[in-house]
C-alpha cells in the first residue's frame, strides 16, 4: 500500500488549498470523548450479546480503536497482527464479559463506522484529497480484517481450553461418580455442573474401541437413536458414560462392544459401573459388538473369567471332532444352528441352509463322536458355553 502520508493531490486545480490531513487527526484525537460516546449509544442499542457490558467499556474500547486509527494512518503502511495489540485486549476483555465472537466483530466494525463518518465529515474543513479518504476507507477495512482475524483466533483458543479444562473436569468427576466412597458433595456438584439427575435411576456405560478419537461420537449416535443422553469421558482403560435415560432396545449400535450396568441412583453408580464393566468384558471376549446388559448374557458372562471351563469342554465336544477332518467344520456349523434356532430342526436347516436330512445326520455324528446327547439340558448348556467362547477352533 502506498503511503498515505505521501499522497498529494495531484490533480488539484492550481488555487486549491494545501491538505491539512495531519491537523485532521489531531482534530480527531481532540474529538474521541464525543466519538465514543456516540459509538458505545449505537452499538449497545443495535449490536446483540453486549447485555452485561456497560457504556464505560465500550467507551474505552472506542478511544482505543482511535488511537489505533490515528497510529497506523500515521504509520502508513498495511497492518500485521503484531501492529494491533488492542485486539487481543478487547477479545480478552469480552470474553470475559460472555460476548459472543459475532458480536464483538459486528461491534469493532460499528466503533471503526463511527470513527470513519466521523473522518469524512471532517475532509472538507481540512481540504483532504477524495483520493486520500479513500485510502484511509481502505487502510481501515484492512484493520478491521486483521482485527477479525486476531478476534477469532483468541475466541479459538480460549474454546479450546474451555473445552480441555471441561473434559479434565468431566473426566475427574465420572472416574469419582463410578468409584466407592466418594463424598456425596462431589457428586451433587458434578451433578449440578453437567444436568444429571442426583434421585432418579441412572445407567453407567463402559465401552471399548481400537479408535477412541470416534468411540466418543460414536456413542453419542448411538444415544441419540436410543433416545438418551450420556455423559462420556476417556477413563485409563475404557471410555465410561453415564446414561441419562433408559435406552430404547432394538437401536443399532456404536459399532463396538458396550457394557450397560443395571439403574441405580447417583449415590449409587459404583455398582452400576461394575456391572456394566463385567459385561463389557463377556462382550468384548464374546466379540458382540453391540450395546448389551446382564440380562442379554446371563451365563455368557461367566464365560471370560473362567477360561480353564472352556478348555475342559473343548476336550469334551470339540477335540473329538477332529477324525472327521474337514467335516468336523459343517458338524459345528449345523450344531450351532441348531442351538441358535431353539433345537428347531427345520429352522436351524434353512438358515445353514442345508436339507433336514442333512442336518439330522450331522447332528447324529456329532453325538456318535463326542459321546453326547443334544436333547439333554446339561448338554445343550455345556456346547453352548464352548461355541460362545470360540472354543470350536478346530
Amino acid at each position: 500500500m502506498e503511503n498515505v502520508s505521501s499522497v498529494t493531490s495531484r490533480d488539484s486545480l492550481a488555487n486549491t488549498q494545501p491538505e491539512r490531513w495531519q491537523e485532521l487527526l489531531e482534530r480527531l484525537a481532540a474529538d474521541a470523548a464525543e466519538i465514543s460516546d456516540r459509538t458505545a449509544t449505537k452499538l449497545l442499542e443495535t449490536v446483540s450479546g453486549y447485555e452485561a457490558v456497560d457504556s464505560e467499556s465500550v467507551r474505552q474500547s472506542s478511544l482505543r480503536n482511535i488511537a489505533l486509527t490515528i497510529r497506523m494512518i500515521n504509520a502508513g503502511t498495511q497492518p500485521e497482527s503484531a501492529d494491533l495489540p488492542e485486539a487481543l485486549m478487547l477479545a480478552d476483555e469480552r470474553i470475559a464479559q460472555n460476548v459472543p465472537l459475532g458480536s464483538v466483530l459486528r461491534g469493532f466494525r460499528t466503533s471503526m463506522g463511527e470513527i470513519l463518518q466521523h473522518m469524512v465529515a471532517l475532509g472538507a474543513e481540512f481540504n483532504i484529497d477524495p483520493r486520500r479518504m479513500l485510502e484511509w476507507s481502505t487502510l481501515m477495512w484492512a484493520i478491521n480484517d486483521v482485527y477479525s482475524t486476531c478476534a477469532t483466533a483468541v475466541y479459538r483458543d480460549h474454546e479450546i481450553a474451555h473445552a480441555i479444562a471441561d473434559s479434565v473436569r468431566r473426566t475427574e468427576w465420572i472416574g469419582k461418580v463410578i468409584s466407592e466412597g466418594s463424598a456425596l458433595s462431589e457428586l451433587l456438584w458434578g451433578a449440578a455442573m453437567y444436568d444429571v439427575p442426583a434421585d432418579v435411576p441412572l445407567r453407567v456405560l463402559a465401552a471399548a474401541s481400537p479408535d477412541r478419537s470416534q468411540a466418543e461420537r460414536k456413542i453419542q449416535e448411538w444415544a441419540q437413536r436410543a433416545g438418551v443422553r450420556v455423559l462420556t469421558s476417556v477413563q485409563p482403560s475404557v471410555i465410561v458414560g453415564i446414561v441419562i435415560g433408559e435406552p430404547r432396545r432394538n437401536v443399532s449400535g456404536p459399532g463396538f462392544s458396550v457394557g450397560l450396568g443395571r439403574p441405580e441412583v447417583l449415590s449409587r453408580l459404583a455398582a452400576s459401573y461394575e456391572d456394566a464393566s463385567l459385561v463389557l468384558k463377556a462382550a468384548d471376549n464374546l466379540s458382540i459388538d453391540a450395546v448389551s446388559r446382564a440380562q442379554d448374557l446371563t451365563w455368557k458372562l461367566a464365560i471370560h473369567s473362567n477360561p480353564r471351563v472352556t478348555e475342559i469342554l473343548a476336550h469334551k465336544y470339540i477335540e473329538p471332532l477332529q477324525e472327521s477332518g474337514e467335516f468336523a467344520h459343517e458338524i459345528v456349523e449345523s450344531v450351532r444352528a441348531y442351538l441358535d434356532n431353539q433345537m428347531n430342526i427345520p429352522a436351524a436347516a434353512r438358515s445353514i441352509p442345508v436339507h433336514v436330512n442333512t442336518l439330522r445326520y450331522r447332528l447324529r455324528r456329532f453325538e456318535e463322536l463326542t459321546d453326547s446327547y443334544l436333547e439333554d439340558a446339561q448338554t445343550v448348556i455345556e456346547v453352548s458355553w464352548v461355541l460362545e467362547s470360540g472354543g470350536e477352533e478346530i
